[in-house]
């Protein structure tokens, strides 16, 4: 029984670990092999990503095995896997006209999360509040769920549809949402800045 317990409690931060491993992995993959079942694979091998991601925190919580480890590199390696994905379409999507308001929408997205992982920093610091509010937490799940159109925008190539603007409007109310979160942590750290 112990030894199982044992085992478990190092099972979430071996989950974070691998994440933050696949996560470079995958781009490179992704950029290696852009066949048309490349892509899928590749896509496959995010729903992998994140079910390492929910099963680290249950596992964690089911356990009472939460490590000042895995509070630390949990957030990173959530922030690397999206960083590195949004930065990926980006890419892709850059010299294409009819990509340019999805291009837009993600430089924004990348610009928040990279502006707001240094805040993250500098009010953590401060011992200030920065527990994960029930916004943020859909916050995530939008940008989850984004990156997975992203991934079908990618392999099916819309342009110019239906199925394409919507995405576009998804990509909006992800980035609005996304910013407006973000602007909670803006306003702690002037807060924390003026206080400190």
């Amino acid at each position: 029984m112990i030894l199982r317990v044992v085992m478990y409690s190092y099972i979430p931060n071996f989950l974070t670990f691998l994440r933050l491993l696949a996560a470079p992995i995958l781009i490179l993959y992704l950029i290696i092999d852009q066949s048309f079942y490349g892509k899928y694979f590749g896509l496959i091998i995010f729903f992998f990503i994140i079910l390492t991601d929910f099963f680290d925190g249950y596992l964690a919580r089911k356990f009472n095995t939460e490590s000042n480890i895995g509070k630390v590199f949990d957030p990173i390696a959530d922030k690397i896997m999206v960083i590195l994905l949004f930065a990926f379409f980006l890419g892709i999507n850059l010299d294409n006209p009819e990509k340019l308001f999805m291009s837009l929408m993600l430089i924004l997205l990348i610009t928040r999360e990279i502006m707001i992982s240094g805040l993250r920093e500098f009010v953590s610091a401060k011992k200030a509040d920065l527990s994960v509010t029930q916004l943020a937490r859909w916050k995530t799940f939008f940008q989850t769920v984004l990156i997975i159109f992203l991934f079908f925008d990618y392999i099916y190539l819309f342009q110019g549809t239906l199925i394409s603007w919507s995405i576009d409007l998804f990509c909006l109310v992800t980035c609005l949402l996304t910013w407006y979160t973000g602007m909670q942590y803006i306003f702690k750290a002037f807060d924390t800045a003026n206080n400190g």
